[in-house]
């Protein structure tokens, strides 16, 4: 059942990573527990004096992951123990990428023990390993780029017959969000601007900063939750513009399906680009 899974460990302190498989010196012992689906808990409100509850909510708790593994190159266990021990340190966060088939999904985690349950050293490499995902999601491991374009065409050297001129290009673009979740974005706006403003236009979210960019400037805003922030980079500096943000903006996150994004400037002025970065997040493995 498992034969086509892979897990890479890298310890996001050191980037020293570690493989695990049925192929590798180091092998899974079984299906690792917590890749597939998450727990749910749903919030009810008892009705007084009728049947039946009202729903209120519902979460996805943190996401627990366990595992066994082992190696049979019993010339190797003493060097293969310490370099899991090494990897899998529970000071530092880690990053898990998980392979299944045709599937590459990542996950955050944090080391909650890593147990020897061998009885001699004689005896075969055998541990288990449990991690702790404050963040339950898994998400793709690459991140996503759409540039909403500011202009198009214009002369490029050297050109041919016939060129087109310099036009401005549409203010929207439709991102797809092809994951089981609700997902954060990140907005690279680069100047010139006034009061630049981002919003989603099927629920009438948006972003407005209230300031002036000029073309020098670079606007990065951070929808993640948690995270939430605008920032202003200027020759390589960045600085926070957090007090800038129109107080009735939202840090909207990108729908299930379609969502169609829209950036607006004051003045006339036109953006050099506005690009959106996400990663789809996923109930499983």
């Amino acid at each position: 059942m498992y034969d086509d899974l892979s897990l890479q460990f890298t310890n996001l302190m050191t980037g020293e990573s570690l493989q695990i498989s049925r192929k590798n010196d180091i092998k899974l012992i079984e299906m690792p527990e917590g890749l597939e689906g998450c727990e749910y808990e749903q919030g009810l409100k008892e009705r007084n004096g009728y049947d039946g509850s009202d729903y209120q909510y519902s979460r996805v708790p943190a996401r627990d992951i366990a595992l066994d593994i082992g190696c049979s190159v019993v010339s190797r266990v003493k060097e293969y123990r310490d370099k899991i021990i090494r990897v899998l340190n529970p000071k530092a966060d880690g990053r898990l990428i998980v392979t299944y088939f045709d599937s590459v999904k990542a996950i955050t985690y944090r080391i909650e023990s890593v147990k020897d349950n061998t009885e001699g050293i004689r005896n075969p490499l055998n541990m288990h390993i449990e991690l702790s995902c404050s963040e339950p999601f898994f998400e793709t491991v690459e991140t996503s780029f759409i540039e909403i374009s500011t202009w198009i065409g214009g002369l490029k050297f050297p050109f041919k017959l016939p060129f087109h001129l310099k036009r401005r290009g549409e203010p929207r673009v439709n991102i797809i969000n092809s994951g089981h979740v609700e997902t954060p974005v990140q907005i690279i706006f680069k100047g010139p601007a006034y009061n630049p403003t981002v919003k989603l236009l099927q629920t009438g979210e948006y972003i407005r900063v209230k300031r002036e960019l000029t073309s020098d400037d670079t606007l990065y805003i951070d929808t993640t939750f948690g995270v939430n922030s605008v920032e202003i980079e200027r020759d390589g500096v960045r600085e926070n513009a957090f007090s800038a943000i129109d107080w009735r903006s939202d840090f909207f996150q990108l729908r299930v399906g379609d969502n169609l994004v829209e950036y607006t400037t004051e003045n006339q002025l036109v953006p050099q680009s506005v690009e959106i970065r996400f990663r789809e997040r996923y109930l499983g493995a």
